[in-house]
């Protein structure tokens, strides 16, 4: 893995599009449940550690020790090899300072719209904080349930535990979010939904660029918006 992803041939969105668009793109979700909502002190202490793991494999030479800290990341927090790769050393240190920040501030630090406010490292981790969890379900899914593989599959799986289901709120209605093919691609789509935000737009926010992941032919109409095609 290298960690040079900053600079990059592929534009950031928030440059290419213009800033996202915060809006109800799915009937019945709408954003401002999501934004209102403040993110409990576990979640922010997980991103502190989580940041910091990725600092410190940024740093790591010796390849015993840079192959277990690599299978760590990977273990705790889905996709964040996939992110420290793409954002690069600085953006991983200004998402640390950001997380370090909410850890101290504790309570106070307020709803997801005061974590928007901050600017984009901080709705990063604010975002991430959301989708790491969601990516363990679906891991967690797949080797409780290898016969039942499917979005219908995963709704009943998601709806029998009401701990899980608290991270899939209305999750009766994930076959009409995300479609009829189960993959990575879900978690992110459902994030997007309740975040009210397009499949590009946070990708772009996630990830600090754009790339060939934004759009498939298989994305649900509502996940883009006509200027990021």
């Amino acid at each position: 893995m290298h960690t040079g992803g900053q600079d990059s041939d592929y534009c950031n969105p928030a440059r290419c599009y213009g800033p996202p668009v915060i809006r109800e793109r799915v009937p019945g979700f709408d954003p401002r449940e999501f934004w209102s909502a403040e993110l409990d002190q576990d979640r922010v202490l997980a991103m502190r550690d989580k940041y910091e793991a990725q600092a410190e494999l940024a740093t790591t030479s010796d390849p015993a020790t840079r192959k277990l800290r690599l299978k760590a990341l990977a273990r705790r927090w889905p996709g964040s090899l996939r992110e420290a790769e793409l954002i690069g050393p600085t953006r991983v240190g200004e998402r640390l300072e950001q997380a370090r920040l909410a850890a101290r501030a504790g309570s106070a630090l307020g709803t997801g719209e005061a974590w928007r406010a901050r600017g984009d490292s901080a709705c990063a981790v604010l975002l991430w904080a959301h989708l790491h969890p969601l990516l363990a379900d679906l891991i967690q899914f797949r080797r409780a349930e290898p016969e039942s593989v499917s979005v219908a599959g995963l709704t009943r799986w998601v709806l029998a535990d009401p701990t899980v289901a608290e991270r899939w709120p209305g999750g009766e209605r994930l076959a009409d979010l995300v479609g009829d093919k189960l993959e990575v691609r879900c978690a992110y789509l459902w994030l997007a939904a309740r975040a009210g935000l397009g499949l590009a737009e946070l990708n772009g926010l996630l990830l600090a660029r754009s790339g060939p992941w934004d759009r498939r032919a298989s994305d649900p109409p509502w996940s883009h918006d006509e200027q990021s095609g």
